[in-house]
């Protein structure tokens, strides 16, 4: 019999993860995000960025992919770690750097090595509580995968806290989500158990069941990573799909445009990052890589975009697989964003 078991974890020793180097001869301004991390304090209130670990691939798993991306979360957070405070947010929360950042811990997923019935859909659940704590307190968490079964926990996390948030219990006042997905895969397949594969359809599945529309943009999709079957489906939900080729040869501006009209339509956007959307030469480390993928430009230029909008509640980043990594060059390629993720919320506050 297969042991299955999830469980939380949030110790002294988790925070060794943030670490880096000293400028003992430096002003105070030369900060590095290692120095501002403190556990997340879910009894207070103050901390403007949650983090949360999703050490998990089960879903990947039983997505047939390549597995390992459980053991992303601490490494993406010693790349983060070790990077700067830009200037600009240490000019705005000079007497508040102390309060913008908490480290939430980690959801682990231990399967065994195997396939485990019911253990992922109990880490998402166990997940998702912690993102809507976070987001009832007024932060952003932001979700550290593990592979992308993350978006569904993540999902349910905001849902959560909309739905506490909506004291009249009426299904029609609660904000209208908007999901913008970068990723290789449109990952709404059909399938008899929840996998890395599924969260999107799942979602839809849910906001169907509530009455609510299914509001998703998936960019820098691949024609070669999804099935005719995946495009149809895509159309009958009426996805909002901009693909890799869009992404290289469409002006910036058109592109652009395009977001800022899906982010109009909504009250408040789910973001969520699949690492696998870059190109396998960038970003190797991943649990599906890319042969062509979309530049890390063109992502962190969007990112910036849509996190200008002040409309982003809930994000994450997915996909990461220290296994097959190279140099860790994955795992800096994911701090960048997230630091970038952090920096904008930050700056429109």
């Amino acid at each position: 019999m297969t042991k299955i078991s999830t469980t939380v974890s949030h110790t002294a020793a988790d925070m060794m993860q943030w670490t880096g180097r000293a400028e003992l001869f430096e002003t105070a301004r030369a900060r590095y995000w290692y120095q501002l991390a403190k556990p997340y304090g879910f009894d207070s209130t103050g901390q403007h960025i949650g983090l949360i670990g999703f050490a998990c691939d089960q879903g990947v798993r039983r997505n047939q992919g390549r597995v390992g991306a459980r053991a992303a979360p601490p490494l993406i957070r010693q790349a983060f770690a070790t990077l700067p405070v830009i200037a600009s947010v240490q000019t705005r929360y000079d007497n508040q750097l102390a309060t913008l950042l908490g480290d939430a811990g980690d959801i682990h997923c231990h399967d065994d090595d195997d396939f485990a019935t019911n253990i992922l859909e109990q880490a998402q659940l166990k997940y998702a509580d912690k993102v809507s704590t976070i987001v009832e307190k007024g932060g952003l968490p932001i979700g550290l995968g593990g592979g992308h079964a993350i978006a569904y926990g993540s999902f349910l996390g905001l849902w959560q806290a909309l739905q506490q948030t909506d004291i009249t219990n009426d299904i029609d006042a609660l904000p209208r989500i908007g999901i913008i997905n970068f990723d290789a895969h449109l990952d709404i397949r059909q399938s008899d158990v929840a996998t890395s594969g599924t969260p999107f359809r799942q979602i839809a599945e849910h906001l169907d069941a509530h009455g609510q529309p299914f509001n998703y943009c998936c960019i820098g999709v691949s024609r070669f990573s999804n099935t005719a079957a995946l495009f149809d489906r895509a159309e009958q939900l009426g996805v909002h799909i901009i693909s890799d080729e869009d992404c290289h040869y469409q002006p910036w501006q058109i592109l652009a445009d395009q977001v800022i009209s899906f982010i109009n339509q909504v009250d408040v956007v789910y973001l969520t990052i699949d690492m696998d959307c870059l190109p396998a030469s960038v970003v190797p480390g991943v649990s599906a890589p890319a042969a062509y993928g979309i530049e890390l430009r063109f992502v962190e230029r969007m990112v910036k975009t849509i996190m200008a909008t002040g409309k982003v509640k809930m994000a994450d980043i997915a996909e990461i697989n220290p296994t097959f990594d190279i140099d860790g060059r994955s795992c800096k390629v994911a701090a960048r964003l997230l630091a970038t993720i952090i920096e904008q919320h930050l700056l429109t506050l």
